[in-house]
């Protein structure tokens, strides 16, 4: 895929090459993070270690990452796309929840659900990007607690659109 092909609103699966990343993936059987475009190098996101915020599509294809996909909502319109970009940004600076990892955990691991989500709170990589989506009235994970990035994935709301690194 060519990055001039990703649209605003298109959501990023990133497959780390860490510790922690293989942890998630394990555990999950799918991606251990993800982001939303805000246009065809600009992410947002919410990382581990900082507030949610803005980062570089670049900085992903640079760094120690296996795989990089690009998945899209086919449903969006061009206002609604603004829309996801405009929520994406004025959410910028909500804390990271390190709690809701903890729940993954439990859920995944135990297949026990803690609803602890609030929307608007801290976050994690999917719940904010799941959020974007709501904001436009699609929910990509299709579940009302916390989603992790393969409960978007998995949802049926996104189709691959291709893969931006991989290896």
């Amino acid at each position: 895929m060519k990055t001039k092909d990703i649209l605003p609103g298109d959501v990023l699966f990133v497959w780390g090459n860490g510790p922690i990343d293989d942890a998630i993936e394990i555990i999950t059987q799918g991606p251990s993070h993800c982001a939303i475009f805000l246009d065809s190098d600009t992410l947002a996101e919410a990382q581990a270690g900082r507030k949610t915020g803005k980062a570089y599509l670049s900085n992903y294809l640079a760094g120690n990452v296996r795989k990089l996909e690009v998945w899209r909502d086919e449903t969006l319109k061009d206002d609604e796309r603004k829309r996801i970009v405009d929520y994406a940004i004025k959410s910028f600076g909500i804390e990271y929840d390190y709690l809701a990892i903890l729940a993954e955990l439990a859920r995944f691991e135990l297949n026990i659900a803690f609803d602890h989500y609030r929307e608007g709170k801290r976050r994690i990589c999917s719940s904010y990007v799941n959020d974007c989506g709501k904001s436009v009235g699609r929910n990509w994970a299709k579940i009302s607690y916390t989603p992790a990035p393969v409960d978007l994935l998995r949802g049926g709301k996104l189709t691959r659109k291709g893969v931006l690194k991989n290896g």
